[in-house]
């Protein structure tokens, strides 16, 4: 199990541009939260996405990070994917 973070101005396309990278891995987003808040400092609407994934044992977990970061630079906004240990997840 995986989980994946996303923290940025709001724009169109964010939301589009991850889930085409996780599907074309065969990656299954089994939980999806996102919300828009304004920014403390300035205002400005903040886009902010957890998603808890199960990535296909036969992938390229670093392959896919690194497409992930790739897409967090183009887009300016933060992104952090960590892998869950099935203790953190409540299973066994």
């Amino acid at each position: 199990m995986s989980v994946v973070e996303i923290v940025g101005q709001d724009r169109p396309g964010i939301v589009r541009q991850i889930s085409h990278v996780l599907a074309d891995y065969g990656v299954n987003v089994e939980e999806l939260h996102t919300e828009c808040a304004s920014a403390a400092m300035s205002g400005e609407s903040l886009f902010k996405a957890r998603a808890r994934l199960h990535i296909p044992d036969s992938c390229n977990v670093e392959e896919i990070r690194r497409k992930l970061e790739k897409i967090a630079e183009d887009l300016i906004v933060d992104i952090s994917f960590a892998e869950v240990a099935a203790a953190e997840r409540g299973g066994s």
